[in-house]
C-alpha cells in the first residue's frame, strides 16, 4: 500500500519473469503485467524491455491473442537508437498469408488481436539491441489464444 494518494502510480521494481529459451547468462530486464496485474494501476498494461545481446529463437512457435500488441526493436545505444546492429525474422499471419519479415533497422511492429504471429528468432547481434513489447491487458498470459508458447514445461 502506498504511503500517498498518488505513490501506488509509482513501479520501482519492474523486473521481469525469466521464461523458457531466455540464455541462461541473460541479463535482468524490465517487465511488468507478465504474471500478474500491476496493483493500483486501473487501466490494464504488459509492458517488457529486454536487452538481446546474442543470436538465439525466443519464440519458436506461433501465437495469438485476443488484444493487439506492440513489438519494438531499437539499436541498444541509448544515444543513437537508430543504430542497430543486428538481424531479426519475425514471421506474422497464417497459412498461405504468412510472412516473414527480416529487421535490420530499429523497427516497431503492430500486430493486431487474433493475428498468428511468431516464431521469433535474432539471427545475428553483433551489438546489443533493445527488444519488447506493449500490451492494453492486465497481464501477458491472459491475452494468449490457445497454448502459451511461453509456458514452462
Amino acid at each position: 500500500m502506498s504511503e500517498t494518494k498518488y505513490g501506488k502510480y509509482f513501479l520501482k521494481e519492474p523486473w521481469g519473469v525469466i521464461h523458457p529459451g531466455t540464455p541462461p547468462d541473460a541479463p535482468v530486464y524490465i517487465g511488468i503485467g507478465q504474471e500478474k496485474p500491476v496493483e493500483g494501476w486501473d487501466e490494464p498494461l504488459t509492458q517488457v524491455l529486454r536487452p538481446i545481446y546474442r543470436p538465439y529463437k525466443m519464440i519458436p512457435e506461433g501465437h495469438r491473442h485476443k488484444v493487439a500488441e506492440i513489438l519494438y526493436f531499437i539499436g541498444g545505444d541509448p544515444m543513437n537508437f537508430k543504430e542497430f546492429g543486428a538481424e531479426v525474422e519475425f514471421t506474422i499471419g497464417e497459412g498461405d498469408e504468412a510472412e516473414t519479415h527480416t529487421i535490420t533497422t530499429t523497427t516497431w511492429v503492430y500486430v493486431p488481436g487474433n493475428v498468428l504471429h511468431c516464431p521469433l528468432e535474432f539471427k545475428r547481434v553483433d551489438k546489443p539491441i533493445m527488444f519488447g513489447h506493449i500490451m492494453f491487458a492486465p497481464t501477458f498470459a491472459s491475452t494468449i489464444v490457445g497454448k502459451n508458447p511461453l509456458e514452462r514445461k
